[in-house]
């Protein structure tokens, strides 16, 4: 029998890391065979080593892209951005143990999504156990930094026997809040590692008063039949759903506080399916004991049920469609009628106000055209008046020839010349070279002096009297080129970047002062208002990649196997450091005095960013 002749000590574990066929810069296979000298191929794992700051804010969408199983992983704890999720670690039902928190923005994930034993004989033998062990212990898993996921749950993932094993939290996994994922830190000080495993929390849906199992087997009449005011708020609205609620609860005043099968009450309903006629009426026959309750399925409070769906809907059209046109009215009446109720701020006064403000996500009340924030609008600003002095500077280099198109357009070194599409560079003449900047300029101007939302139409009516202008916009330019190198520079440097704008002005008193809002790193749906629609071609033409741009060509990562065998499980593999590609090394081919002009912008440019803003950036404009 095989189980006789095996001895774990006795087999050798090779790794190999691949980049994945898609995304191979985001997504890093990681394989692991397992070979016994008597038995041969015994065992394999298979993660992903997911490295979430290079998907912008494209990561839901990258995510789903790879797996059915991966969607569903973001979904539960991310959000578009790439970010855990409120429910984690704020106070709530959710949380489960409340050991996971804030600490998983930083971590990178390995993603365990398959651990398998090929003969039946050795399993329970610690195979498992074993090959997790020796990917931690590997290169490929960073000590106190990397965190092991995986979700047990969908059938041929895990082996059974390794999946009881799991569930019995005897690997040091640990329950992510109180969903069917787990996960495993490699920081020895995580609070994590100190839950006895008897203390871990329980998956949502196992009690049986919230899980379905009252409905089981009965047809949706008899489910109609069994929860008619649920049924009639799911499915009644207006007058009639007023007068339903009404009339239940003169027969019966507890009915309106009765949960289904779920565990939901009325007001949960309401808000799930966004009916404002339910929410007022049952808000004014009184339900305030109803609205902390999380004793459901999915463990949350009404109002966590309203923002769920809201989100949930808005991620879909984004992810799917690309384009988001706002939340619906209904969603945003009932939102305003529950913050009211529980006393938190709505904004404004009126629910037209609110409404208005909120349509395209603000949280601040201030954002123009209810979607450009202030933190926002100054990056775009900052970025147009470095566009504006760099190609100042370009002019004064002497690259621009009267009557004659600048002779190669790549020696702009202005950062902004590169949005503009190859087929307009035979009329690069200064004049049009003019214009171009007199578009920065002007766009910085209205950033820095109104109130008003950016357009395209706007931006080009404040120049209109611009002699230059007029030539760039007759020889085919167009406004949006600018807004496409600013709002893909701005995101560049944003902490969905490399973080430099906020190494910058993080302690300066004029980024302080200026609001926060949950529309700050909007850059998707800044594009969209200012008419730069996914499906378009936009820049950069030849420099590095642009918002959602992951799937292009630029995206290049090693593909080769890095396979090497183990002895005795060390792992042998060599450094492959040296093969990668990077964005690092960039080259200019330019002259030497060329070259010294080049590195003297840079300086200036880095330098020019600590400057005092010459005026206050409408703080006055805040109220």
């Amino acid at each position: 029998m095989a189980s006789e002749s095996f001895q774990l000590d006795d087999c050798s574990f090779s790794f190999s890391m691949k980049g994945n066929y898609d995304h191979p810069r985001i997504f890093r296979n990681i394989n692991l065979k397992v070979t016994h000298p008597k038995l041969g191929h015994v065992g394999s794992l298979y993660a992903v080593k997911i490295l979430r700051h290079l998907c912008e804010n494209a990561f839901l969408e990258v995510m789903d892209d790879h797996s059915h199983e991966f969607q569903q992983f973001s979904l539960a704890f991310f959000d578009k951005f790439g970010r855990i999720k409120p429910w984690l670690y704020q106070p709530g039902n959710r949380r489960g143990t409340g050991a996971w928190g804030k600490e998983l923005d930083k971590s990178t994930i390995v993603y365990v999504l398959n651990i398998s034993v090929n003969d039946q004989e050795l399993r329970g033998k610690g195979l498992g156990s074993k090959m997790v062990g020796s990917l931690l212990a590997s290169k490929y898993v960073e000590t106190g930094i990397d965190m092991l996921m995986c979700w047990p749950e969908p059938v041929g993932r895990l082996e059974q026997v390794e999946y009881e094993e799991l569930k019995k939290k005897q690997n040091g996994f640990r329950r992510i809040g109180r969903t069917g994922f787990f996960g495993y830190s490699t920081d020895p000080t995580h609070p994590s590692r100190a839950i006895p495993p008897e203390e871990d929390a329980t998956e949502k849906g196992e009690d049986s008063e919230t899980n379905g199992s009252k409905i089981k087997g009965l047809s949706e009449e008899e489910i109609t039949k069994k929860y008619p005011l649920h049924s009639a708020i799911t499915n009644v609205k207006g007058q009639e759903v007023v007068d339903t609620i009404r009339s239940h609860h003169e027969t019966n005043p507890t009915s309106i506080h009765e949960p289904d099968a779920y565990g939901y009450t009325p007001i949960h309903i309401a808000l799930c399916v966004a009916n404002p006629d339910a929410v007022r009426v049952l808000l004014e026959l009184g339900v305030e004991e109803d609205i902390q309750n999380t004793n459901n399925v999915e463990g949350t409070t009404a109002f966590e049920s309203l923002t769920a769906a809201m989100e949930s809907s808005r991620t879909f059209l984004e992810t799917m469609s690309g384009q988001w046109k706002g939340y619906e009215d209904n969603e945003l009446e009932c939102e305003f009628l529950m913050k009211r109720a529980m006393g938190e701020s709505t904004m404004s006064d009126t629910l037209e106000e609110y409404m208005a403000k909120r349509k395209f996500g603000c949280t601040c009340g201030v954002c123009a055209g209810g979607w450009l924030s202030k933190r926002m609008r100054f990056r775009l600003y900052c970025g147009a008046e470095e566009a504006r002095e760099m190609m100042d500077d370009a002019l004064a280099m002497g690259l621009f020839k009267n009557r004659v198109p600048c002779s190669n357009p790549e020696m702009l070194v202005d950062c902004v010349s590169d949005y503009l599409p190859p087929h307009l560079y035979s009329s690069m003449y200064k004049t049009f070279y003019i214009g171009w900047k007199t578009i920065f300029t002007v766009i910085a101007d209205f950033l820095d002096r109104t109130g008003q939302p950016l357009s395209a139409h706007t931006i080009a009516a404040r120049s209109v009297s611009e002699r230059s202008v007029d030539f760039f916009l007759n020889k085919g330019g167009r406004v949006e080129y600018a807004f496409d190198a600013l709002t893909d520079g701005a995101l560049q440097q944003s902490p969905l970047g490399d973080g430099f704008f906020e190494q910058i002005w993080q302690d300066e008193e004029v980024w302080i002062k200026l609001p926060v809002c949950d529309n700050d790193l909007e850059f998707h749906l800044v594009r969209q208002m200012l008419g730069l629609t996914r499906s378009g071609r936009w820049g950069p033409y030849n420099g590095l990649m642009s918002i959602g741009s992951y799937k292009g060509e630029d995206d290049e990562s090693d593909s080769e196997d890095e396979d090497a065998m183990s002895v005795d499980g060390e792992d042998t593999d060599e450094d492959d450091s040296q093969d990668r590609k990077t964005d690092e090394s960039l080259h200019l081919d330019l002259p030497p005095a060329a070259r010294e002009e080049f590195k003297r912008l840079m300086e200036d440019w880095v330098s020019s960013f600590v400057r005092p803003i010459p005026t206050n950036f409408g703080l006055d404009r805040l109220d």
